[in-house]
């Protein structure tokens, strides 16, 4: 396994119960800086795959590596530390804490990973890239101030990838987090999103069910194409 990849997996098999087949890949990779749009309808199994790939769920057979560093042979702890280390994800619903200022919110990793830290602090303050990060996703300095819980649903949208970039992770991954969004706000989201991975060399999987999407990335993957398993709820 190489770093020249931010994903490499081969033959994997994955189910959330004993005797039941929800993933059946037998490769699928993502080069080191590339974006790639994974499309599949809802039950498709993308929620899985993306639990796989982040180390939350392990596999139940295959080979899985990321960023180089192949995931199977790290306990639960250590998968944990590299997750909060090399991973940046941005949830569906975003997953913001409500009692946090959108500034603090995206300050959290920092918190869990010196790595991404220090990273975050080469060039000044963890605030002042906070702010940063905010800024260039459109989010001005009246609004980062604000709670959270009184923020629209695309000021948090932009929120959460702040969070999933700060100390450029070298893998961004990213759960149908446009799916609230009319198709203008969507675009524009997409667009600021590609340009910070771009700027950090990070790579990133876009998972959505609306192959409309395809456009804005490097590569468009149709999960049905390399899942031999087939149509899953998951």
């Amino acid at each position: 396994m190489t770093t020249e990849f931010a994903i490499q997996i081969g033959q994997l098999e994955f189910g959330w119960k004993p005797g039941q087949t929800l993933l059946d890949i037998d490769r699928f990779e993502l080069a080191a800086g590339e974006s790639v749009f994974l499309v599949g309808p809802s039950g498709s199994g993308k929620s899985s795959l993306l639990a796989v790939i982040a180390g939350i769920a392990p596999a139940s057979a295959g080979e899985i590596a990321i960023l180089g560093q192949d995931m199977t042979a790290l306990s639960p702890a250590r998968r944990d530390a590299f997750r909060a280390d090399n991973l940046g994800v941005i949830f569906q619903l975003f997953n913001l804490v409500p009692y946090l200022s959108p500034l603090d919110n995206v300050m959290l990793p920092c918190r869990f990973s010196k790595a991404r830290r220090d990273r975050a602090t080469r060039n000044g303050s963890l605030r002042s890239e906070a702010e940063r990060l905010l800024n260039s996703l459109g989010l001005d300095a009246a609004t980062i101030s604000r709670a959270s819980t009184e923020l629209s649903v695309g000021q948090q949208q932009r929120v959460a990838a702040a969070r999933a970039l700060i100390g450029a992770p070298g893998l961004i991954i990213a759960d149908e987090p446009t799916s609230a969004l009319d198709s203008s706000s969507r675009n524009n989201f997409i667009e600021l999103l590609q340009g910070e991975c771009e700027a950090a060399n990070s790579a990133l999987l876009f998972v959505s069910h609306d192959e409309a999407l395809g456009r804005f990335f490097d590569r468009h993957v149709d999960l049905a194409d390399i899942n031999r398993a087939g149509s899953v709820v998951a």
